[in-house]
């Protein structure tokens, strides 16, 4: 069976620190708590943790503090990599193409997602869009 890697995407973090939507917020957790374990092999971005830290403070209105911590969690997180290979030349292309948020549009510049080898884990649709792989944290926990 192959072994998949997965991109987390903001949305799967916002769910886990805001805890807003319970179900989502337990699939999260779950799928979170499989990378811990290194069931699960997992990347995201700083670009992602720029998402964050801007939702929490302008669209949330967390207090920095809070917003720190919740990055630190982040950031913290056994056996979760970072990587920002993203191409902003093809991403131009994607977001002039689609439409789609040009975050988005980054994320799936990168060569591995292009190339399935890595599957974008989040609730945004518009990733359907990008001709990219996208799962929900339900989806892999249910095969793990």
């Amino acid at each position: 069976m192959k072994e998949y890697n997965y991109f987390i995407d903001t949305n799967v973090f916002l769910r886990t620190l805001l805890r807003d939507e319970e179900t989502k917020f337990k699939d999260c957790f779950n799928f979170l708590s499989g990378i811990k374990k290194k069931k699960l092999r997992a990347f995201t971005s700083n670009l992602v943790l720029a998402e964050i830290n801007w939702t929490l403070l302008k669209f949330y209105k967390f207090p920095k503090s809070k917003v720190i911590k919740g990055l630190y969690s982040i950031l913290n997180l056994k056996h979760l990599k970072f990587f920002d290979k993203f191409n902003p030349s093809l991403a131009m292309q994607i977001y002039k193409s689609y439409p789609v948020k040009f975050i988005d549009a980054l994320i799936a510049s990168d060569p591995r997602i292009q190339n399935k080898n890595i599957i974008v884990v989040s609730y945004d649709k518009d990733f359907g869009k990008l001709k990219v792989i996208r799962k929900e944290p339900r989806d892999i926990i249910k095969k793990h």
